[in-house]
């Protein structure tokens, strides 16, 4: 006898072709989020359902508040925090969505305050040396080498 239709979805998604199912088999709803949360504790494998189905939607919220090219690297931070802590995902909800939407606001809230960090650093560099001439620069270096060595003789004379 063949297992029922129920124990043939993977994660949400039909092993075989509809026109293969067995007649009387019931069809399934996909797994909720929350199914595939639980059993990807035991199977990990089973979170990649869950990207490929809230990956586009996380991708579309970060890129209109960081743009296109930050939002890539949001949505996989986005879900590899949701990953890691995937053990603290409510057990009353079905939907992950509330839940990855907060991870991601998150997210968001942290490549600001990194932004902001690297602008203030970048502040408080001397703008001359980004608009000095290399030419000036190694110039200058291989003069402060030579009167470095000629004040250092000089100092071992005065002792």
């Amino acid at each position: 006898m063949t297992a029922p239709y129920a124990e043939r979805i993977s994660y949400g998604r039909t092993l075989f072709p509809p026109s293969s199912v067995p007649p009387g088999d019931a069809v399934t709803e996909p797994l909720s989020d929350r199914v595939l949360i639980e059993r990807s504790l035991a199977e990990p494998e089973c979170f990649a359902a869950l990207f490929d189905r809230h990956s586009a939607e996380i991708f579309r919220y970060l890129a209109r508040r960081l743009g296109p090219d930050v939002a890539e690297d949001a949505t996989a931070e986005t879900f590899l925090t949701a990953f890691r802590k995937r053990d603290r995902f409510s057990a009353d909800r079905n939907d992950a969505r509330p839940w990855l939407y907060g991870i991601a606001t998150r997210t968001i809230g942290e490549h600001r305050r990194a932004e902001v960090r690297r602008r203030r650093a970048f502040g408080r560099l001397d703008t001359m040396t980004w608009t000095e001439a290399f030419e000036d620069r190694a110039a200058g270096r291989v003069t402060a080498q030579q009167l470095g060595r000629q004040l250092g003789s000089v100092r071992w004379i005065t002792w």
